[in-house]
């Protein structure tokens, strides 16, 4: 290993070159991961194309995996070698949410791909305690996507999911995809994921979920047939968009739930007949934020690495491309652009 790396650093929105740069110096109680693959994420867009990062210049990339390479003196030796998620959150501990163990509110928060350097790199400096080591047999490109994983297992989570509920889900990004599946692993009865385009309501029938529709006129009396007419337990809204967000809201059943996962770029008018429902069924409506890092009782990401290891969650169809740490802007456009057809994108350093 040299003193400098390939990165792809930004400079100014729209402005991310590849380049060389040292590699980060390690602290005590800090580890240096050679990044495996770095996933794109929606966020990245504007991220990069638009909105910028807290300070310039960053290296963007928060869903990443990788191996330790060196450890610093207090960081555990055992670590060196080992293939490992990354866990992007690094919180103070300090504030009042992260006494109460909600890591994801925390006050003072630094993450790495936005407020700290991130996985559009050869290498990372991560603190030991955000490492999770992966066992023997784990696909490496299917650990790069345990962050999006594990904040659909906390959407999930959040909104109470049971085993015989009927649920829907309103966008097959990345996201909607892991609570699709979540929902199913957790117990659910029928699993209705939905969204505009037709290639990736194909792809979420080749991962296992049955009941995948193409938005339109169909999917109302596709549920209600369905559900014997009493419709959805609960509805994740994970698309951001206005339609998704009130046929979310018709399709629920009295006293359902609706999570809000999804993060609109424009406004997001709701319908009248949208509002007189969340009144009159008392409709309960819940935001999620992140994943959770609180390790009591259950350490969400290790429960979305078993759910990898054992074949429960599936990765690999959504993983649509593959580009160089060189091509990581083209890709980000490309998403951005839409000049062709993009689920997942891997930046493989």
């Amino acid at each position: 290993m040299g003193k400098m790396m390939k990165a792809a650093v930004l400079y100014a929105p729209g402005d991310l070159r590849c380049v060389d740069v040292p590699v980060p110096k390690i602290g005590r109680d800090d580890v240096l991961v050679r990044v495996h693959a770095c996933g794109i994420c929606g966020s990245d867009l504007p991220r990069v194309l638009t909105t910028g990062t807290y300070h310039f210049p960053t290296i963007p990339g928060h869903e990443f995996c990788g191996t330790v390479v060196a450890a610093g003196l207090d960081a555990e030796k055992a670590l060196l070698g080992r293939t490992v998620g990354v866990i992007p959150l690094i919180p103070c501990r300090k504030c009042k949410m992260c006494e109460a163990g909600e890591f994801a509110l925390c006050e003072h928060y630094d993450f790495l791909g936005s407020r700290s350097d991130g996985g559009f790199a050869e290498y990372v400096k991560v603190p030991a305690a955000n490492v999770l080591p992966v066992p023997d047999g784990v696909e490496k490109d299917a650990v790069a996507m345990l962050e999006p994983i594990s904040v659909a297992l906390h959407a999930v989570q959040s909104c109470g999911v049971c085993a015989g509920e009927n649920v829907a889900v309103y966008g097959l990004g990345a996201i909607g995809m892991f609570l699709a599946q979540w929902a199913g692993i957790f117990g659910a009865e029928h699993v209705f994921a939905v969204d505009v385009d037709p290639r990736k309501v194909a792809i979420a029938k080749t991962i296992g979920i049955a009941d995948a529709l193409t938005a339109g006129p169909g999917v109302e009396s596709a549920i209600d047939r369905k559900t014997g007419g009493l419709g959805c337990d609960v509805a994740f809204e994970a698309s951001g968009a206005a339609p998704a967000f009130n046929q979310a809201v018709k399709i629920l059943r009295t006293e359902g739930r609706a999570g809000l996962v999804g993060r609109p770029v424009k406004d997001l008018p709701i319908r009248p007949e949208s509002y007189e429902k969340i009144l009159r069924a008392q409709l309960s409506i819940r935001g999620s934020w992140s994943f959770q890092f609180k390790r009591f009782p259950h350490l969400a990401w290790e429960q979305s690495l078993k759910a990898l290891q054992s074949g429960k969650m599936v990765t690999g169809p959504l993983i649509t491309h593959r580009v160089p740490l060189e091509k990581t802007l083209d890709a980000i456009r490309m998403m951005a652009e839409k000049k062709e057809f993009t689920h997942k994108i891997l930046v493989k350093p």
